[in-house]
């Protein structure tokens, strides 16, 4: 799957499937509609999936919109999740090194095999959902992402720096004087953040747990009006963290849904 940034229209059919038609698609707020079609994580969306057994399942989930391998609109949905099942995801295929590594708030990059296609990847746990998202590499465009860095601020990356940069860890550079930390970042719309601060400051920030400041989550809910409200989604303790299909449908083995 490709993560390209998207400039046409929204993917109506595939969001027809959760229960967003075209008329409850162009109405979501357009902060949403953006991140939809510049192909980043959108907020938490409270969605319906029919069933198999003809019941209708409601569920929160954030979305991202992507390309298959030959170009045709994909939707990728990251339901809710109590923890990171690293165990059950077949498609990512984590050891318990790496799901470790992605709890701690670390970026990793790992070769990914999704319909066929194997690809290297950038991976990170979304705090959120406790799903992970992932993009390919060659989609961050890093390289041009430190060239305009170092245009920018007037600064040249060490080679040693660049190749920590491309391998996902992020680095502290002194800038005019001041300390500012670069690195991957998926959950960005370009895959890469800049901020002001030492590599304390980035990692205090990786790891802020979103439930941790937030005990109750909110999220995009279509209410009786017509319109799209953010609202209490899941409690803290809430049952609907853990989301489960039917053990039967081959995609909850999956971090992701592919629509």
């Amino acid at each position: 799957m490709h993560n390209r940034n998207q400039s046409d229209l929204l993917p109506y059919e595939k969001l027809a499937i959760l229960d967003i038609d075209r008329k409850k698609a162009d109405s979501l707020p357009m902060e949403v509609k953006e991140k939809l079609m510049a192909g980043e994580v959108t907020p938490i969306m409270q969605v319906s999936i029919n069933a198999r057994n003809g019941s209708i399942i409601t569920m929160p989930m954030k979305l991202q919109m992507t390309t298959d391998k030959n170009g045709a609109p994909a939707l990728i949905a990251y339901p809710v999740r109590a923890e990171l099942d690293w165990e059950r995801n077949k498609v990512l295929n984590l050891t318990q090194q790496e799901a470790e590594r992605l709890a701690r708030g670390e970026v990793i990059q790992k070769a990914v095999n999704v319909n066929g296609e194997k690809t290297q990847q950038y991976l990170q746990l979304d705090p959120e959902t406790k799903s992970v998202i992932h993009r390919r590499v060659t989609d961050i465009k890093l390289e041009q992402r430190l060239k305009d860095m170092e245009k920018v601020n007037d600064i040249e990356l060490g080679m040693q720096q660049k190749q920590q940069v491309r391998e996902g860890k992020p680095v502290e550079l002194n800038v005019g004087g001041e300390k500012v930390s670069v690195g991957i970042d998926l959950k960005e719309l370009q895959g890469f953040k800049l901020i002001k601060g030492d590599m304390k400051e980035w990692e205090r920030q990786q790891k802020l747990r979103y439930d941790e400041i937030h005990p109750e989550y909110l999220g995009l809910v279509m209410t009786d009006k017509n319109r799209w409200e953010y609202q209490k989604v899941v409690d803290r303790q809430s049952v609907e963290r853990a989301i489960s299909l039917s053990p039967s449908r081959k995609e909850t083995k999956a971090n992701s849904l592919k629509l």
